[in-house]
């Protein structure tokens, strides 16, 4: 029998019904008088293994002389040109941190604190220099293994005891749903709300007020349709409701027209939309806990650049992540109880770093240890978190003499996330095998006792009332 929880049994004992107009308690007005009362966490992954000796530069200290024997070429420098942005409470023991040069609107936010950065952080051993392996044990949340079915979004949706009657629990910003939602029946994929609707029959056949001139009496389009051919138990036909009621919502909405609030203005290339509509879709209230989005061409072997010359596509991607989470960040702000930034968190994440050593080509080859960024309006920003344990950049002290150690399990503040964000300790059902969880302190909230059993009761687990 497939595993299905608390919302997919209370589907599966009615035939899901497609509205024509709005879901109960959307918003699409955006009237913004409040913000929602639950928090949404957002994942967005460097796809190619981002350099985190760029994007996080020694600027001081020993570390600072062992990272310019290595990049005689491709270092960050610290003053002049292209100089990296020196982030206060940074000192670990032989360094103290800055911030690439190009990401202003970032280093903006930590000044603000609201902005935190963990140096030191990915997945433990075993250890693989492999794009494929990295990410796909990484999203599943499972380090050294793949025999697992979900990703670590998807066993959070599972275990977190949500409301039978959310309308997009989860969003994958993209043409392919990100390996952290597989599994997930919550989770909807699309790579811009425009693009999300039924296409595979002519437009004027998808709805009843689609059809030129006026429908026949009795025309049923596809939209009035699929609810009948999607209403059996099965976890596909629960997807597909699932699908429904979320089209349902946001056929209606018109994202070329939607203005962001307290002027910010968001960069218009693939990574800058999607985040656009992601506020968009949070600002609805539909449910939205989770997303994911990406960016990719972090695999900088050859050319990566460096911010004192024109030709920089290291630093390119970095002005696009900047930017981008800025206008998002500065969208969602707002005061008292219109502030959505307080309750919205952004993870930033890669499958590995690069090698101290730059290479004969002006670039980096696959590394180990890597850095996290984390963005929130509940983010104890401002600090640099994991330089107390951090190895240092030394010979003896770098993983096989070649790239950073990891010191900070990602797990570690995906966990923190979810317990203090989200109310949610089950980590021993989400990350399999993952114990002694013990919080940074990045995130604010309540802390609650780590539950490491590796199951649960899927079906009651959102919890029915007994007598």
């Amino acid at each position: 029998m497939n595993a299905f929880d608390r919302r997919d049994f209370l589907k599966t004992c009615a035939t899901g019904a497609l509205t024509a107009g709005l879901v109960p308690g959307a918003r699409l007005a955006f009237a913004e008088s409040a913000a929602n009362a639950y928090d949404t966490l957002i994942v967005v992954f460097l796809r190619g293994g981002c350099d985190g000796l760029s994007m996080i530069p020694p600027i001081s200290g020993n570390d600072r002389s062992h990272y310019e024997a290595a990049r005689p070429t491709l270092r960050i420098p610290v003053s002049g040109t292209g100089a990296a942005l020196a982030l206060a409470n940074s000192a670990s023991a032989n360094a103290t941190w800055g911030l690439h040069p190009r990401a202003a609107r970032l280093n903006t936010l930590y000044q603000s604190g609201k902005l935190a950065v963990v140096i030191g952080a990915g997945m433990p051993s075993p250890v693989t220099r492999s794009h494929f392996d990295a990410q796909q044990t990484m999203e599943y949340g499972t380090p050294g293994s793949t025999g697992i079915s979900s990703g670590w979004l998807t066993r959070h949706l599972a275990s977190a005891s949500l409301p039978a009657s959310v309308t997009l629990p989860a969003l994958s910003a993209g043409s392919i749903t990100a390996s952290s939602l597989i599994a997930s029946t919550e989770s909807v994929t699309m790579g811009s709300g425009g693009d999300f609707r039924l296409d595979w029959s002519a437009w004027n056949w998808n709805h009843r007020d689609r059809y030129s001139g006026g429908a026949p009496a009795g025309f049923l389009g596809q939209c009035e349709r699929m609810p009948e051919l999607w209403a059996g138990n099965s976890a596909l036909e629960a997807a597909g409701r699932q699908t429904l009621d979320a089209l349902s919502v946001v056929r209606p909405m018109s994202f070329d027209g939607y203005a962001p609030a307290n002027g910010a203005v968001y960069p218009t290339d693939n990574f800058g939309n999607q985040l656009r509509m992601i506020a968009q879709l949070l600002k609805a209230d539909l449910g939205l806990r989770v997303a994911a989005l990406d960016i990719g061409s972090w695999d900088t072997h050859n050319g990566q650049g460096v911010p004192t010359s024109s030709y920089d596509p290291y630093g390119n991607l970095v002005e696009s992540l900047s930017n981008g989470l800025g206008a998002f960040y500065q969208d969602l702000a707002g005061s008292g109880a219109a502030n959505f930034a307080q309750r919205t968190n952004i993870i930033v994440m890669s499958e590995f770093g690069r090698r101290l050593r730059m290479n004969g080509s002006g670039g980096t080859d696959h590394g180990y240890g890597n850095m996290m960024m984390v963005l929130g309006g509940s983010v104890n920003g401002g600090q640099v978190y994991g330089r107390q344990a951090f190895a240092g950049l030394a010979g003896e002290a770098l993983f096989e003499g070649e790239d950073v150690r990891v010191t900070v399990d990602f797990r570690q503040v995906l966990s923190e996330a979810l317990i203090r964000r989200a109310a949610n300790n089950r980590l021993g059902y989400i990350f399999p095998g993952y114990a002694g969880y013990t919080p940074l302190g990045i995130f604010q909230g309540s802390d609650l006792p780590p539950d490491y059993s590796a199951s649960f009761d899927r079906i009651f687990a959102g919890g029915f009332e007994v007598a």
